[in-house]
């Protein structure tokens, strides 16, 4: 393709070359490859489900282990999409003849009623009645409607609130009795419960640079305060995605996406571009989590604290097999002739590392033991949209563990169809990983990654829709060539928000005010 001068000038600017920019155009034209499910992953067939004394076994793993953790949080998603019902409730709420009753019966906005009906117990709720009393509004004496109305247009379209337009960690997510804490405080305090070693917590976030003046300040109000109630001394660090790895997009008649000044759009390539973040950490052990994925420390659910114990179980579970592969690959390495010795390394990758190949030689064992290593928590899936856990068959003729997105399966074969509809389990992004090899060196993450994995979304940019590239997830196609083992977590562990109403759910409440 050719492009003009100016369009050579930008794309250069950006930190990108003109073949990246190809073969971005080569993926819309072709597509991707679709993965070929063998079977789903379920409990006893590729998935761990540990017992009382194998959890408590693998925390104490973790518990007696020196190895240095860090804790590491997608953080970059804006919260848009939170409050997007509510900005169409904004339109169109005034404009028709319907009753609020009747305007609540419409189907997708069902659930705004039950939202407002529980809005009181909203972090941000008595923020927004006094901000309104204080313009002079007789907050008591409007009708149900009036007050749906008046607490949406004060959430997103006042200039002290405007929530639509802050990053989704900057939310106030949770009450309590003195405070309220928005979701990036929320991590800090689940780190507490097994990311501090020797006194010490790291935390990344990786976030949009237009966001980092906010964050730091909130880190600046946060963190004396939380360190004095602790006595922990938080280690942060704030990255973000790389522009080099940035996409172009297509508009509706396919011809390269361009804005108002003619200039090529180049947008963040989801959740797989952070495989060059994670790349840069130094750290021996990394969690991995969500940002919007944080509960109530005074949670409704019950079964909280022992969620967040489940966390260490990962670890151990990590740690566990990290030990054995390391021993593998140090004993070959002295004994590289011992055929007994190979063949229990083969054992191992089949029945613990979840590899099945007909491996022939010395040098195959060596390039699947040496990988890094992904523990990975499945919950029962419960309905939820997203990535699983699938048995897939991969381009070497192996079989292996992966999380699955639905737009990467075929669903026009009927065999693929059913065997995605049998799955029974949900990928909630609750992953411990190794980073280093077993001669200590940091492996090059950016070698793991199936390039192929990648899809394409179907986006909205000022209202027009396009369609853009999604590098290969962070937990999928990112890091299809790690080693991956998959235990099942407790459901109580996945608690995203999605939407503003989803802060109503139990994970999000305290225990007194459900």
């Amino acid at each position: 393709m050719q492009f003009h001068p100016k369009d050579l000038s930008q794309i250069k600017a950006h930190g990108l070359t003109v073949k990246k920019v190809e073969q971005d155009l080569s993926h819309f034209e072709k597509g991707f490859p679709k993965l070929e499910i063998v079977k789903p992953a379920t409990l006893e067939d590729g998935i761990i489900q540990v017992n009382a004394q194998q959890k408590k076994e693998l925390v104490q793993t973790y518990e007696n282990s020196t190895l240095e953790v860090l804790k590491f949080v997608p953080a970059s998603g804006a919260a848009s999409r939170m409050f997007r019902l509510l900005h169409q409730f904004i339109e169109e709420f005034p404009r028709v003849s319907l009753s609020y009753k009747e305007f609540m019966e419409q189907d997708h906005f069902k659930e705004l009623d039950s939202f407002f009906d529980s809005i009181e117990h909203i972090a941000f709720y008595d923020d927004l009645v006094f901000a309104l009393k204080g313009k002079g509004v007789d907050f008591d004496a409007l009708s149900r409607g009036q007050k749906a109305l008046k607490l949406s247009q004060q959430m997103l379209l006042s200039e002290s609130f405007h929530m639509a337009d802050l990053p989704k960690g900057l939310i106030p997510f949770h009450k309590y009795p003195e405070e309220k804490l928005t979701a990036f405080e929320e991590h800090f305090y689940e780190a507490l419960t097994y990311a501090v070693k020797d006194g010490k917590a790291q935390l990344h976030f990786t976030i949009s640079s237009d966001h980092l003046k906010k964050f730091k300040q909130k880190l600046k109000d946060f963190q004396p305060k939380i360190e004095e109630e602790t006595g922990v001394k938080f280690e942060v660090e704030f990255s973000f995605q790389h522009s080099t790895t940035d996409t172009i997009c297509l508009d509706s008649k396919g011809n390269i996406y361009r804005d108002e000044q003619d200039q090529i759009l180049f947008r963040p390539a989801g959740h797989g571009a952070l495989v060059e973040n994670l790349n840069d950490l130094k750290s021996d052990l990394v969690f991995i989590k969500n940002i919007d994925n944080v509960s109530h420390q005074n949670s409704a659910l019950e079964t909280n604290q022992s969620s967040l114990e489940y966390k260490s179980v990962l670890a151990g579970k990590l740690i566990e097999l990290q030990e054995k592969t390391f021993s593998f690959l140090n004993r070959i390495d002295e004994e590289p002739e011992n055929p007994d010795l190979l063949k229990e390394a083969f054992s191992f990758l089949k029945n613990e590392l979840n590899i099945h190949l007909k491996i022939r030689n010395r040098e195959e064992v060596l390039q699947y033991l040496n990988r890094p290593i992904r523990v990975c928590g499945m919950v029962i899936n419960e309905g939820a949209p997203g990535g699983g856990p699938f048995w897939i068959k991969n381009k070497d003729g192996s079989i292996s563990l992966q999380i699955v997105e639905k737009s990467q399966i075929d669903l026009s074969e009927k065999d693929q169809k059913e065997k995605m509809e049998a799955s029974t389990h949900f990928n909630p992004v609750d992953i411990v990983c190794s980073l280093k090899n077993y001669t200590g060196n940091y492996f090059d993450l950016k070698q793991f990654v199936d390039t192929n994995k990648g899809f394409i979304a179907n986006k909205f940019v000022g209202g027009k829709a396009i369609k853009a590239l999604e590098l290969p997830g962070l937990w999928n196609g990112g890091m299809a060539f790690w080693n991956t083992v998959f235990v099942e977590v407790p459901v109580e562990s996945f608690n995203p928000v999605k939407t503003v109403a989803d802060l109503l759910k139990p994970g999000h409440q305290p225990q007194s005010d459900v």
